[in-house]
């Protein structure tokens, strides 16, 4: 059977097993797989350490004021998932 490229089998780029349906230059399922799990990795670590720095900074030089505390309680949560999600991409296209 014929895959999507016009191709019976492609190598994978990583692996170079013949994965059907998949296009030149890209990955099998499993490399991609794993590929995934370690930019999650350490996309999470990452992101888990700079929130906590974030977090001391802001604790040590807040104002006392009501207002600027909601605010920092807004801000950790959203900078931890930016974090991720930029490390995650970045961590996805340069992993060897």
């Amino acid at each position: 059977m014929l895959s999507r490229t016009g191709w019976r089998e492609v190598p994978c780029v990583e692996c170079g097993a013949f994965v059907p349906d998949i296009g030149f230059g890209d990955r099998c399922p499993s490399c991609l797989a794993r590929r995934s799990r370690r930019a999650t990795r350490i996309a999470r670590r990452s992101a888990l350490g700079l929130t906590a720095l974030m977090a001391a900074w802001t604790l040590l030089h807040l104002p006392a004021a009501t207002m600027g505390r909601w605010y920092a309680l807004i801000g950790i949560p959203v900078t931890y998932l930016l974090i991720y999600m930029i490390v995650r991409r970045v961590a996805m296209e340069a992993l060897p």
